[in-house]
């Protein structure tokens, strides 16, 4: 074995195999090595040049315009090659973070030390809060942009979902998208929206597949330990249960309970229960799909209801595309992509997301979005939720769904100019993805403070799907 050699880049070999996708990772690696360099070669193999271990380092150096990187050559054969690559991969993940000294070490690093670090703005949101950088910056309202006006329509139906879906009349959804109250009894609000028991109700969901044409699908989140009750709800309700979906969003910070602290410091029951917690790190959601029972046939739905099943077509997963956690291997239908499947992956919605499109809404301070005391430990705990100590929040609402994943999904169980409804609007990504996919959408919304916020979001996507249109894409 060598030590490091300084190789051009156009002569390292990119293992044509390699199963793992990177791309995203590339730019949080080229800042790194801006700023810090190389802090571990380009492991190679000798006569080949096949990178082993590096793929990202090499396209974040190249990226960065550089040209020789430093290399370890290794003398291995091309079987044992492959095989260090997939262990190189694999043991990156078996390992895990120490929560609490990462929180530490992390809180004493000034806001642009933690810039570099691969940390996603989330991420960073669970272990500190976001709102560190913008305390000087505090953004005024500016006036509120011009109406878009596109074929799709929206409806807002303020007030008590249960009262308002009586307006509809029956049989006029195409598909039902909503993200209801999980009922664990989120950040322990006074407001209690969050343990209403709403979304076990079966007049709801029965009121849901009243307003559906037959055969239309219904897709409902939930948290994972209160989906059972959920999906009874809205089996009892009258629809067949046809699958559960998974939006694996990996990045979440367990909220687990240190058993060894609960113990005094150095005693033999604090030693004895080390290492002991009380909950996993979350990484995904589950989700209900269900269908209103169909007229006669498949076939007879359609012609008469236009809906019944799934569009296949338009929610297949690009190749390499990190949605799909499988093989991102090519097959000889490129142009097709893989066939959608029940789980998917999506980053969670960022700040910049979530507040598109209201810079002319004032903002709240972080302590008045999570509803606690300005400068109260509540304030300060992680389990208050994102925003927290932040300055400047446009978009309070503390559950956010990502806009890609409900576009994905209203494209899934939506037909051509369909109509979406969405019973719990929230901040009303629901209504900004039909909006941005060309359908319409009905949604019902209880509290007032949202209504400004839907209204910015959809108007938003409303211009931005005008601009594609006029462009052509």
């Amino acid at each position: 074995m060598k030590d490091f050699d300084w190789i051009d880049v156009s002569d390292l070999k990119p293992w044509l195999k390699n199963p793992r996708w990177n791309d995203q990772a590339v730019q949080p690696v080229a800042a790194s090595i801006e700023e810090f360099g190389f802090g571990a070669p380009i492991v190679v193999q000798a006569g080949s040049n096949m990178i082993i271990a590096g793929h990202t380092r090499l396209k974040a150096a190249i990226r960065l315009g550089w040209k020789k990187v430093p290399c370890r050559i290794l003398e291995i054969t091309d079987r044992n090659a492959e095989r260090l690559a997939i262990a190189d991969n694999k043991t990156n993940e078996i390992a895990d973070w120490n929560e609490e000294h990462l929180q530490e070490i992390m809180e004493a690093f000034e806001p642009e030390e933690l810039e570099n670090l691969g940390f996603n703005e989330e991420e960073l949101n669970d272990l500190l809060g976001d709102g560190q950088n913008d305390e000087d910056n505090i953004d005024q309202p500016t006036p509120e942009p011009a109406k878009a006006f596109t074929n799709q329509t929206f409806t807002l139906l303020k007030g008590n979902c249960l009262e308002r879906l009586k307006d509809l009349e029956d049989a006029s959804i195409d598909s039902v998208v909503c993200d209801p109250p999980y009922e664990i009894d989120f950040m322990s609000l006074k407001q209690g929206w969050d343990r209403s028991g709403i979304a076990y109700s079966v007049e709801l969901w029965s009121e849901c597949l009243r307003v559906l044409k037959p055969g239309g699908h219904l897709i409902a989140f939930c948290a994972t330990r209160t989906v059972h009750r959920m999906t009874v709800g809205i089996e009892d309700g009258g629809f067949q249960i046809r699958d559960q979906l998974v939006w694996c969003y990996e990045s979440g910070f367990p909220k687990s309970l240190n058993v060894s602290k609960q113990f005094e410091d150095g005693s033999e029951d604090a030693k004895r229960f080390e290492g002991w917690g009380t909950a996993l790190k979350p990484a995904f959601e589950p989700a209900v799909l269900a269908r209103k029972p169909v007229d006669g046939t498949i076939a007879n739905n359609f012609l008469l209801h236009g809906v019944g099943g799934l569009n296949i077509k338009k929610t297949r997963f690009p190749y390499g595309d990190p949605i799909w956690f499988g093989s991102g291997e090519e097959v000889e239908d490129k142009g097709l992509g893989r066939w959608p499947a029940n789980i998917v992956r999506f980053k969670k919605a960022q700040r910049s997301e979530r507040e598109e499109g209201l810079d002319h809404l004032e903002a709240k301070k972080g302590f008045e979005a999570v509803h606690r005391k300005e400068g109260s430990a509540g304030v300060q705990n992680p389990r208050a939720g994102a925003g927290r100590t932040s300055e400047n929040v446009k978009n309070f609402h503390p559950t956010v769904k990502p806009l890609e994943l409900m576009r994905w999904l209203v494209r899934l169980v939506t037909p051509e100019e369909g109509v979406v409804l969405d019973p719990f609007l929230g901040s009303g990504t629901t209504a900004a993805a039909a909006m941005l996919e060309g359908f319409s959408c009905v949604g019902c919304e209880m509290t007032s403070d949202y209504w400004p916020i839907i209204e910015g979001r959809v108007e938003n996507a409303k211009r931005q799907y005008l601009e594609r249109f006029e462009d052509g894409t």
